[in-house]
């Protein structure tokens, strides 16, 4: 496939991956060759497509330095008011922080692993920080690291997060579990929880219903895509114990997002946040998190 934009590819063993640096510092694709051939184990960016089109639904980008919707792109921080840029696809709301719009570095790379940077300068995200994102295959599969450090004077809000799209035919199940099912409104801004049931319940691997858009605590940090001929689990580390699960009726694909806090957490009243997993981070502290993707 030819992209519009430079290409960095990552092999070992019977895995191989595309990164676009430019372009999110995103992960283009994701396959493994084994005796049944070769399978995408994320679902990748078409190569016959302008790049904003084929990017819409595909491939894997870190959310940095929040995950999902701030409502009406405001939020206070000690009684100052943050002013952030809406995005079209989450109108009026911001969505998923800069990282995933921004150019990348590449720091450094070998055959099978790969760091890239970015760092971010005052905008309407006021904070100024770096990013790091770090690739590494291995026989087992792909770990994937993102941390952000603050480079400013002052403390800075941040969340993390995986924007990972999977393939979704038809019967595929996803395993794994939660506590609570975040009540949502039409634009997807949490307004309370529930014990997850029906179709926003997971534990017993169930075929995955369409038009979902949800979020969920208390997730185990692991999830489980059962399809045909074969699983792939999804792990995460420690502080990514919130989930996003979307699966849209229009498209084949399911996303399952580990990330750090919950949607809007920024506008919740300050003695919630850190239960949400909203924290503020210290100038030079940083913040990190991991997932690795293997197939079972």
């Amino acid at each position: 496939m030819m992209y519009e934009t430079p290409i960095e590819t990552l092999v070992c063993d019977s895995w191989s991956m595309q990164i676009a640096p430019l372009v999110g510092g995103r992960i283009f694709s994701l396959t493994h060759d084994g005796r049944q051939g070769r399978r995408a184990i994320l679902r990748p960016v078409p190569g016959d497509q302008p790049i904003a089109e084929a990017i819409r639904n595909a491939g894997c980008y870190p959310l940095v330095p929040f995950s999902n919707r701030i409502e009406n792109a405001r939020f206070q921080v000690n009684g100052r008011a943050i002013a952030l840029s809406a995005h079209p696809i989450a109108l009026p709301h911001a969505i998923h922080g800069n990282g995933w719009l921004a150019a990348w570095t590449v720091r450094d790379r070998d055959d099978h692993s790969m760091t890239l940077r970015f760092v971010h300068e005052r905008s309407d995200w006021p904070w100024p920080f770096e990013a790091q994102q770090q690739f590494a295959l291995d026989r087992d599969g792909l770990t994937v690291s993102v941390s952000v450090t603050p480079t400013g004077a002052e403390p800075m809000p941040c969340g993390l997060g995986f924007h990972p799209y999977f393939p979704r035919p038809p019967g595929t199940r996803l395993e794994t579990l939660v506590t609570q099912h975040w009540i949502l409104r039409p634009d997807c801004i949490p307004v309370g929880s529930e014990i997850p049931r029906g179709r926003y319940a997971f534990a017993d691997g169930p075929v995955l219903s369409t038009g979902l858009d949800d979020g969920y605590s208390g997730w185990n940090r692991e999830a489980l895509l059962h399809y045909h001929d074969h699983s792939v689990r999804l792990t995460a580390s420690s502080g990514l114990d919130k989930l996003v699960v979307y699966a849209p009726d229009r498209f084949p694909l399911v996303c399952v997002e580990p990330v750090s806090h919950v949607t809007n957490a920024a506008n919740l009243p300050a003695v919630l946040q850190a239960e949400a997993g909203w924290r503020s981070v210290p100038p030079g502290e940083t913040c990190q998190a991991w997932m690795h993707i293997a197939l079972v």
